[in-house]
């Protein structure tokens, strides 16, 4: 199978054990096949799919000549994609952020320079919590009560799958924060 890759902002381990904590409260254990671990989470920026060795470095160069500010980000609740009663997705919400969508629109800006990209789809800036519905029970989410937690994002990385391991996600390449 050949190597996938996606940018990304890993959640910070604090944050992503309250999520999970509170994760546990839920039956989305039983209601969902894909269940990411507190190492896993984070905000996908771009998902490249694969790419050849030699276009990812094209996009690390790219992605470094970005100039950003950090900024903070705040969880929001839970939502989900998909139908309320059998969602495929459940995830933490963000709430909106401006310097978020701003990076966002200039990874893609970049990544233009090096690959085709395609149906851009509108960006929603999420935590996935759980994905794959796979039950005939009803899901019960009422007991998630994730309080405002906010967390200030200075680095994003490209994220290396690796389907076969857990934690599935590897950072193989951290892009700092520069000033605008």
């Amino acid at each position: 199978m050949k190597q996938h890759y996606f940018i990304g902002i890993k959640v910070p381990e604090h944050i992503a054990k309250a999520i999970v904590n509170e994760r546990e409260k839920t039956n989305v254990h039983t209601t969902h096949k894909t269940l990411p671990v507190a190492e896993d989470l984070h905000i996908t920026l771009f998902y490249l799919g694969h790419v050849e060795q030699i276009v990812l470095t094209s996009i690390v160069e790219r992605l470094q000549d970005i100039h950003w500010e950090a900024f903070e980000l705040t969880t929001s609740g839970l939502s989900h994609f998909g139908n309320a009663q059998t969602p495929r997705v459940i995830y933490t919400a963000l709430e909106d952020s401006n310097p978020l969508h701003d990076l966002q629109q200039k990874i893609v800006q970049q990544l233009s320079k090096v690959i085709e990209i395609n149906n851009i789809k509108d960006f929603n800036a999420h935590i996935t919590i759980a994905k794959k519905w796979a039950a005939a029970n009803e899901l019960h989410t009422t007991d998630f009560q994730l309080p405002k937690m906010s967390f200030d994002v200075s680095h994003f990385s490209i994220f290396q799958i690796n389907n076969n391991r857990s934690p599935r996600y590897e950072d193989i390449v951290c892009i700092q924060n520069r000033g605008v």
